[in-house]
């Protein structure tokens, strides 16, 4: 028996996007839990379920007495990547009789590999961010802020079809660049300045991530050179990617093409994406991960001069039966 908990795995597995509520799912069959604010939308859910059939049960007095019957002396599986200590104790105090356990069989486990209609979504999305970064990067002049344009790729991705953004976007100007996480701040745009943009959208839940470096007309010999060893380098992963080939091989052939660089590129070469815009795999030196048919990931090597500026280059897509099938479109 599973307690799923996190709204996101939740989402998944039943197409629910309310704020409250949780699963019990057990051989024989699956139930969700929620308060009386989402009745009407859970019943719809059941009465056509998006994918397994499940079984409503509203969290009244009724719904209560359902679960403790459900749960007691049972073993029960929760996620404990995401329930906290106090929500556990709650769970074990409110059902004493019932053996708490972390599961091995996550929901993430099962994201991992994109369906057909979440492949949709995917790209959709991507277009969405990509047609948004060709009306941003007019908008490019000596003078703008870094908080405005991060302001317009909200509206003008919104006004493309987006219905949020995937995370707040990553806008930063000459020095800024140098920083992979930078929070925007007022800093006016300088005719000298590289631009980094790392922005994404979501449509119908997910989400899409991409990174472009603009050199200024005027580039110096060091902004171009490492332009293109950041470009080399997604280049030589991107051309390994197949199932089988492991997460950490991939990190690697970046890092080694980036030779001394290399140590100027402090963070993972990638992740998955999905409805969440970081989930598994993970595509870094350490990771176990091994990429397979249908995963969606990025490739987004980087060089960080701190002081001076940084590249950061990032495409998203898919793995296929041979290599990758990459969602980016806009030149680099």
């Amino acid at each position: 028996m599973r307690l799923i908990t996190h709204l996101t795995n939740v989402r998944y597995l039943i197409g629910f996007t309310g704020t409250a509520g949780f699963m019990v799912l057990t051989p024989k069959k699956n139930y969700f839990f929620t308060d009386f604010r989402y009745r009407g939308f859970a019943q719809q859910l059941e009465k056509n379920p998006i994918k397994d059939p499940f079984e409503f049960i509203e969290l009244d007095a009724t719904g209560s007495e359902k679960l403790k019957k459900l749960l007691a002396n049972k073993t029960v599986e929760f996620e404990a990547a995401h329930l906290s200590v106090a929500e556990l104790q709650g769970w074990k105090k409110r059902f004493p009789t019932s053996k708490f356990v972390p599961t091995k069989e996550t929901a993430e486990l099962l994201r991992k590999i994109k369906k057909p209609d979440e492949l949709f979504k995917l790209k959709k999305s991507q277009q969405i961010n990509e047609a948004t970064l060709k009306a941003v990067r007019k908008l490019l002049k000596p003078g703008v802020t870094e908080q405005e344009i991060a302001w317009k790729i909200k509206v003008i991705g919104h006004d493309l079809g987006a219905e949020d953004i995937s995370f707040e976007p990553i806008v930063g100007f000459g020095p800024h660049s140098a920083v992979p996480h930078h929070q925007n701040t007022t800093t006016k745009l300088k005719a000298s300045d590289l631009v980094l943009i790392d922005m994404g959208m979501k449509f119908d839940g997910y989400c899409s991530d991409m990174t472009r470096t603009f050199l200024p007309r005027k580039y110096s010999s060091e902004q171009a050179a490492v332009y293109l060893k950041v470009l080399r380098a997604q280049t030589l992963a991107i051309a390994a990617i197949k199932p089988g080939i492991t997460c950490s091989q991939l990190d690697k052939i970046a890092r080694d093409s980036m030779g001394s660089d290399a140590q100027f590129f402090g963070h993972s070469l990638g992740h998955g994406v999905g409805l969440d815009v970081h989930e598994a795999p993970n595509l870094s030196s350490r990771s176990k991960d091994i990429l397979q048919e249908n995963m969606v990931v990025t490739v987004e090597p980087g060089i960080y001069l701190d002081g001076k500026f940084g590249v950061r280059i990032e495409d998203c897509g898919r793995v296929t039966k041979t290599d990758y099938e990459n969602f980016m479109k806009a030149e680099k």
